[in-house]
């Protein structure tokens, strides 16, 4: 999607050198230190140091971050042309309120690169505080390097919005480069609780291979919540949620991916590294129009998932349509995934052995049987246990009333 031959021109433009520009005066302070500029900043910070902005400021060149950099926006914004801020060998992170912005968006507010040698771990950071808000073509980028990416960890728990890039493209609000295929020491990217994501295509695009585990927020796409082509994605609690047209059945692509319409959008795509893994364990996944997990084959006729483990969660197609949509291929080859939850529509076929229905509250919820058959024994034992009191206490009242009138009536 980013390398079609109009953007090259586009790129070419928007990488030509430019002055830096800034609000006249300071712009930030470390301790009782000031500077005019954020780059000579990030220059004179160790590692301990904290950049604080006093003034909102608009750059022209991207910040390049090899080193462990803090910044608090304290209210003020940084605005960029196009990559805001690349880390790559460094940590970056952002706290305070303020927003980092593409004013030309193409890439990201943030872009990371990670190492090309295995044993790197902790190469590249991320750290998004709850109170930042980033806005572009992407959120946060995941790039490839010599289509490797590793040591790369990013934590976001603030609000992203991904929005039409330059030449008018969806774009995504977390982005792993498809190119990404290492299966060692992959990124990982761990979304929280206070996390929002919104986006014009999908909330984040897991092409590349990565991890990413989601405790708690909200993730809305218009295209899909979240679409996945490699990795592992880990749903403990949220709300992802769809708002677009069904677009099923949908075409692969190898240069990103066409909408469907679902909450999760899973494809299989021999053109990337494959073997995804997904675990939902909580949270609200919906579909206004479309099925809320949908996985489908491209230019493949086998499917590149490898699990799928559902434990909780709810489940819903606001359109009536069936919550599950998956391949031949998968149903094929995968024993049954299903121990938790609630849904819209009847998952009976992919339910696991000891578990059952219940239709309550208009939503068919998945209960252990083992654990139905305990709580009817409790009832049933509770009920008996109630009846033998009370015969128990008419027996007592009884035989109290026996002893009173044999005492004092009979002579």
């Amino acid at each position: 999607m980013k390398n079609k031959f109009i953007k090259f021109f586009i790129l070419l433009f928007l990488l030509v050198p430019k002055n830096v520009l800034a609000s006249d005066g300071i712009v930030a302070r470390i301790g009782n230190n000031y500077y005019d500029l954020l780059s000579d900043a990030i220059e004179a910070a160790g590692s301990d140091d904290v950049i604080t902005l006093t003034s909102s400021l608009t750059l022209r060149d991207t910040q390049n971050i090899n080193k462990s950099i803090t910044i608090d926006l304290n209210g003020h914004n940084i605005l960029g042309e196009s990559i805001v801020f690349k880390v790559q060998n460094g940590s970056l992170t952002l706290k305070g309120k303020g927003t980092v912005k593409e004013i030309n968006p193409y890439y990201a507010p943030i872009v990371i690169k990670g190492s090309t040698n295995p044993s790197d771990t902790n190469y590249s950071n991320v750290n998004i505080g709850s109170d930042v808000f980033l806005e572009g073509w992407a959120g946060v980028f995941i790039d490839q390097n010599e289509k490797l990416a590793y040591g790369v960890n990013v934590t976001i728990d603030g609000s992203i919005n991904s929005v039409l890039d330059v030449a008018g493209d969806k774009g995504f609000g977390v982005y792993i480069n498809g190119n990404v295929k290492n299966k060692t020491n992959y990124p990982v990217v761990n979304i929280k609780k206070n996390s929002k994501i919104t986006s014009l295509g999908s909330g984040i695009y897991m092409a590349g291979y990565s991890k990413v585990v989601i405790d708690g927020a909200y993730i809305e796409g218009i295209d899909s919540a979240i679409a996945i082509k490699s990795g592992v994605l880990v749903i403990n609690d949220g709300t992802l949620y769809c708002t677009g047209a069904d677009n099923t059945p949908t075409d692969g692509y190898s240069n990103g991916v066409n909408p469907s319409g679902a909450s999760l959008q899973i494809e299989s795509n021999s053109s990337y590294a494959g073997d995804i893994d997904i675990t939902v364990t909580g949270g609200s996944l919906r579909s206004q129009n479309s099925n809320v997990i949908y996985e489908y084959l491209a230019n493949t006729t086998d499917t590149k998932v490898t699990n799928i483990n559902i434990t909780g969660g709810n489940f819903l197609s606001s359109a009536s349509k069936d919550v599950f949509n998956l391949s031949s291929s998968f149903k094929n080859t995968h024993d049954k995934f299903i121990s938790g939850g609630r849904y819209s529509s009847d998952p009976y076929i992919y339910l696991k052995s000891g578990y059952q229905i219940e239709f309550n509250d208009e939503r068919y919820e998945v209960v252990s049987t083992t654990m139905k058959e305990e709580l009817v024994f409790k009832e049933e034992t509770k009920k008996s246990m109630t009846i033998t009191t009370i015969v128990l206490c008419i027996l007592v009242v009884l035989t109290g009333a026996f002893v009173f009138v044999k005492k004092y009536f009979i002579i």
